[in-house]
């Protein structure tokens, strides 16, 4: 009877260990806008998905058709031009999904000299998702704006973190607070007074929409 409560105790241990493995490898990503995913990236530019290649357990090739780049450089340009975009063969390890035939605008770093990576913390957008404002983000808007930074602050602390930035950051509102509307059509730009969500029809008619329901909201509250 001893040793049976031994054994069950240890594969009880066990059961344990491995749990805490699998949330330790996990993959967990920063809550990132666009516009900072796209300066802090080596290269950003659109692609349609032609293959995709197992090439080992852990790694997964995409070769694809470069249709357009968003930023790129002279250190870049070789490992794109090789038409493989290379990412991590599992969830676990941030690795990118790609469906066949679709066309991404993807994200990430040259590793290894001439290897084109992406992963699933960096850009990885269906282009027929994104929307207009991102577009002309990705088109050249991100791109003059680096200088300033997109900060995710949670709703609570907005005032304290407002009060102690000092112009160079656009605070990125948690829920709920407009979250959807500056991810989706917010652009940080700078000017003397310092970084700001520059105004835009679509990201004015997303506040006015998110306010609105939150009026509505509010109003059937008790």
């Amino acid at each position: 009877m001893w040793w049976r409560l031994r054994f069950w105790i240890y594969a009880l241990v066990v059961a344990i260990s491995l749990a805490q493995v699998r949330r330790v490898v996990a993959c967990s990503c920063m809550n990132s806008h666009p516009q900072t995913l796209f300066c802090n990236s080596d290269f950003v530019i659109l692609v349609r998905v032609k293959k995709m290649t197992n090439v080992n357990e852990f790694e997964t090739a995409y070769n694809v058709k470069v249709n357009k780049f968003f930023k790129a450089n002279k250190t870049t340009y070789p490992a794109l031009r090789k038409n493989i975009l290379w990412t991590a063969s599992s969830d676990s390890m941030c690795g990118a999904q790609l469906k066949l035939g679709e066309t991404y605008v993807v994200s990430g770093r040259v590793i290894y000299g001439d290897k084109a990576h992406i992963s699933s913390c960096g850009i990885a957008m269906p282009w027929r998702f994104v929307t207009s404002r991102q577009r002309k983000g990705f088109r050249h808007l991100y791109h003059s704006s680096c200088m300033c930074k997109v900060r995710y602050t949670p709703w609570w602390i907005k005032g304290i973190t407002l009060e102690n930035t000092d112009g160079t950051e656009c605070l990125w509102e948690s829920r709920p607070g407009p979250e959807e509307c500056q991810k989706d059509f917010g652009i940080c730009m700078y000017r003397e007074s310092g970084c700001y969500w520059t105004p835009s029809v679509p990201y004015k008619n997303c506040i006015k929409k998110y306010q609105l329901e939150r009026e509505q909201k509010r109003a059937r509250e008790p």
